[in-house]
Parts: structure tokens; sequence; C-alpha cells
């Protein structure tokens, strides 16, 4: 996908645009007020990011693609008002200071959560598509809210533009308490406008054994996949260990790695 990156019309240029350009490797085309139709038309391009003082936003056609909290936020105020522990936190078991590893990162709500709960832990995520990595660690970056606990979070993440296998065979053995994969279902559960783009851009390749076996060679604790539970991916991975419920179309696979 060809894509390039300019302003909005007010041409606001910051150093960490310059920083952004640097780090994405996209072409400047600077705006001088013209439309983002008549910059793709004159371009060739699919996509344009349009840098913002919150952050950078990739416009596909009718479509954009920009960091947010997504239900990140709205999972950690349930626990944070009622008490209710997410679900993925109870499937992984993590506690303050863990080391987690999130091998499929997309917008990065998981990865949000699991730093709020892993308290001064460190997070990790991997993110195969090039643009997506951009977006939503410059996204990170530059997220700000009125909540510190949220922007903590957020903060806490390192982005990584890496294939998941590649990634993992660069890195020690056991040098992660929790791995975590959350591919790309082959069928939403839901039709969601904010998700679409996301759908685009995102890597759709299932797992593969070899890259199992490598997060059971980093993970010190836990390796977790989070997949519909009708989709056949426990199966054909050989994952026996499943937490959820039938009445739950989203199932998490365990594997222990401490036995």
């Amino acid at each position: 996908m060809k894509i390039i990156a300019t302003t909005s019309l007010s041409d606001y240029m910051d150093d960490d645009f310059n920083a952004f350009l640097a780090d994405s490797g996209l072409q400047y085309i600077p705006r001088q007020n013209r439309s983002l139709p008549l910059l793709q038309d004159e371009y060739q391009v699919e996509g344009i990011v349009v840098w913002y003082k919150g952050g950078p936003v990739l416009f596909i056609g009718e479509q954009k693609f920009f960091f947010h909290p997504n239900m990140a936020k709205n999972r950690i105020s349930l626990y944070r008002k009622s008490g209710v522990i997410d679900p993925l936190i109870v499937a992984c078991g993590i506690k303050p200071g863990d080391l987690f590893l999130d091998c499929t990162l997309g917008l990065g709500a998981d990865s949000i959560v699991a730093a709020y709960f892993s308290e001064g832990g460190r997070v990790t995520g991997v993110e195969s598509s090039p643009i997506m990595a951009a977006i939503v660690k410059w996204g990170m970056k530059l997220y700000q809210h009125e909540s510190p606990w949220l922007i903590n979070a957020v903060h806490q993440i390192e982005v990584v533009n890496c294939d998941h296998y590649t990634y993992l065979s660069t890195l020690d053995d056991k040098s992660y308490d929790i791995v975590y994969f959350d591919p790309m279902f082959r069928k939403p559960l839901l039709k969601s406008q904010a998700l679409a783009p996301l759908r685009v851009l995102a890597n759709h390749d299932p797992i593969t054994e070899e890259s199992l076996q490598q997060a059971c060679r980093v993970a010190r604790k836990r390796v977790l996949i989070k997949e519909q539970i009708s989709s056949g991916e426990f199966e054909r991975l050989g994952i026996k260990k499943i937490v959820g419920s039938n009445n739950n179309k989203i199932n998490f696979g365990i594997i222990d790695c401490t036995e």
C-alpha cells in the first residue's frame, strides 16, 4: 500500500513530526491547502497520514485509522469502580512487575490493560504492519488524558515493528513472564466502523506452530492465545487448557510454561 504523509490544513509541523517521518520512512508532501482527495489523486496513493498535535491519522478513502485506547479505558475503569478484574488478567495471572509481550499489538487495548495491572512491569507490543506500528507508536507517545492512570499505562508500552516470529527468535530464553497472541479473527464478531481500517491493514496470517514454540521458549509463566472458540485454532495448535465459557464466543487458550 502506497502512503504519503502531510500536515493538517494549518500546516502544523514540529520536532515530533520530523521524528515520525524518520521513523516511518514515509514521504512528506507539503499540504499547500490541498484537499486529501486531490493529494491522493495527484500522487496516486492509497492512503495519506495527516499529522495533528495529538498524533498521526491515516486516511484511507472514507476511513481513518489512529490510536485511541478503544475499550481499554472502560475495562480498567470497571476494575477501578467495581473491582471486576478483566478476563485477560485472570487468564494470564499477571502480577506487579511482570514483563508482558503482546505479539499482535493492533490498537494496543490488551497491552494497555496489561500495563495497568503489571504496575511498573514492562509491556512490549509487536506489530508486523509498518504503518500500523508507526501510527500506534506515535499516537501512544503523544496521547494525553485527564486520568493519570490511563496515561501512565499507555506510555508504559514499547512498540516494535517486526514479524512476531522473527522478534521472538531474537529473545533469550525465559525473558518475558507472559507471551500473548490475539490474531485477527477471520470472522469478525461485530461490524465496527472504528475497527474497519484495522482489518484492512492488519496481518491476517494464523499463528504458526513455530511461533508458538518460540513463545514457549521465551515465556517464564504462560503463553496465551485469544480466539473464537469455534475457530478450530486451539485444536490445530494442540492447546488443551481453555479458559472461558460456552456462552462467551471468545476464549483464552493457555500453555503453562512452569510445568
